[in-house]
């Protein structure tokens, strides 16, 4: 028995040692296949662009003879350059070296520029070409280039295999598939369809439909694989629908994600794209601190400040929390992340928290990346408080100078005005969080600028703090009928104006 299992083991471990050698062929195969190809289109630029400049007589007159023979050569460089570009993508699709740029678009609209783009080509070839999109058709997340180019895959495919004053069309649709909401797209055609014993290869390396079409049509059958491919790299599938001589009907799908659902796909896509490319992924969390901060408006800002704040063209934000937190998910470290917060300081109107980390360096994989910020988050050790605007209303020009330096120095924005009527004006400007307004002022006192500030729908949710040498009780009374927040009397202690200021604007007064 024990010489069983050591043989048992060292097969194992001869299977492990293949396994492995047969990874780093197939790296360096799809190494090689990528280097090569990418060394074959500089050469092939020049000869194209040569024999453009040949054929369009800008290096001299040419006859109808040569023109012809050029124009051949210019139709098979460009089928070479197609191929090249079929096989640079197929290595990087081996190697998982594919990157994709996923947004949230409707793909309606790339079916809308694929056609526009394809439309003439189609129609010289007599073929009648519409486009069905469906009304019901969702925003969703992909990367428009490489939808893009599975269309034009499968048109190219449909135009090849298509019959005299054939027809072609493109369905999209949103539909549940297995339980799982999806926008499917179908490009349909009439042709000579493909029979059974083909469809299994079909989307197969070097797998053309039939040798004998082939020939007739040209093609390495590469891009149905590529399309595959990158089909699958958005979680969708691919299939076909046909019979010979009685057309078909390619489809896929990409997947519609629930809001907590992106979440999740985005930081694992994330993940899974630094991985293979050995890069970074930071994922930052932001909640707000308030708790009468969480309603769907407040929220629905935050995530719009923050979408202004993020600048590389793979960053991404999404809900989390179940809607009540705001992420962003970067190709960055800490330091990244720390800049992207930064930029948002001065533009958020509420305090937040934050939480932060980073795969590889904090985090192994998915979970724990998202484990770790929410711990982060949860610790209130990172707080993003931005400056609040503060408007001073006072004539007495020194005390506000002094005043707005003091306020300054805690944390605040301030502004000052010397009379009543500048005091309204630069608070419909500014909209500042607060309002610190004196009652014995020339032209219009203090209670004619509150009750104007109040009676103004663009002003009157806008906190007041009265202060005033007058401090007897019926000033005090006027101050409530006027819905000022708060009273404080001349001379006053500046910490103690500092602390009432804090805790109005922080919901906590009275």
């Amino acid at each position: 028995m024990p010489d069983q299992e050591k043989e048992i083991q060292s097969l194992k471990e001869e299977l492990y040692k293949a396994n492995k050698e047969i990874e780093k062929l197939s790296r360096i195969k799809s190494d090689f296949i990528s280097v090569v190809s990418h060394e074959l289109r500089t050469p092939l630029t020049s000869i194209k662009e040569s024999v453009s400049l040949v054929l369009d007589g800008v290096a001299g007159p040419i006859s109808e003879e040569q023109k012809k023979f050029l124009t051949i050569s210019k139709n098979n460089i460009e089928r070479l350059a197609k191929l090249i570009i079929d096989i640079l993508d197929l290595s990087k699709l081996e190697s998982g070296r594919i990157i994709m740029r996923k947004r949230k678009l409707n793909v309606n609209d790339i079916i809308k520029d694929v056609y526009a783009s394809t439309k003439i080509l189609v129609e010289q070839k007599n073929i009648e070409f519409t486009i069905s999109l469906g009304g019901s058709v969702e925003p969703t997340w992909f990367d428009p280039d490489r939808i893009g180019q599975v269309l034009k895959n499968l048109i190219s495919n449909a135009i090849k295999f298509n019959k005299e004053n054939g027809k072609i069309k493109i369905i999209s649709s949103k539909e549940s598939i297995k339980n799982k909401d999806v926008i499917k797209i179908t490009v349909e055609d009439n042709g000579v369809g493909i029979p059974a014993e083909d469809k299994e290869n079909l989307f197969r390396s070097f797998n053309p439909l039939d040798a004998s079409m082939t020939r007739k049509h040209s093609g390495t059958g590469l891009g149905l694989v590529i399309s595959k491919g990158m089909i699958e790299l958005h979680g969708g599938d691919i299939w076909v629908v046909s019979e010979a001589d009685a057309g078909s009907k390619f489809i896929f799908t990409i997947p519609l994600y629930k809001k907590h659902e992106e979440f999740d796909f985005l930081v694992e896509e994330a993940v899974e794209r630094a991985k293979h490319n050995e890069t970074k992924a930071v994922l930052i969390i932001f909640d707000t601190k308030n708790e009468k901060d969480k309603s769907e408006n407040v929220i629905a800002g935050i995530e719009n400040i923050i979408s202004k704040a993020v600048r590389g063209p793979e960053d991404q934000v999404a809900r989390c929390g179940e809607g009540k937190c705001v992420a962003i998910i970067a190709r960055a470290d800490r330091l990244g992340a720390k800049a992207t917060i930064n930029r948002m300081k001065d533009k958020v109107g509420i305090p937040l928290f934050y939480g932060i980390s980073v795969y590889p360096d904090e985090a192994i994989d998915k979970n724990e990346l998202v484990k770790k910020a929410e711990e982060d988050l949860q610790s209130g050790n990172n707080q993003m408080v931005s400056r609040r605007i503060l408007l001073i209303i006072d004539d007495e020009e020194d005390l506000a100078s002094m005043l707005s330096f003091r306020l300054q120095n805690s944390g605040f924005d301030a502004i000052a005005a010397s009379d009543g009527d500048t005091g309204i004006g630069l608070a419909k400007k500014n909209k500042p969080d607060l309002i610190l307004l004196d009652l014995m002022m020339p032209k219009m006192d203090g209670f004619e600028v509150s009750r104007r500030l109040k009676a103004d729908p663009a002003t009157k949710h806008i906190p007041i703090v009265i202060f005033s040498a007058l401090g007897h009780k019926n000033t005090k009374e006027s101050m409530k009928k006027l819905g000022a927040a708060d009273f404080i009397e001349k001379p006053f202690e500046p910490n103690l104006l500092v602390e009432k200021i804090n805790n109005i604007l922080e919901g906590k007064n009275g």
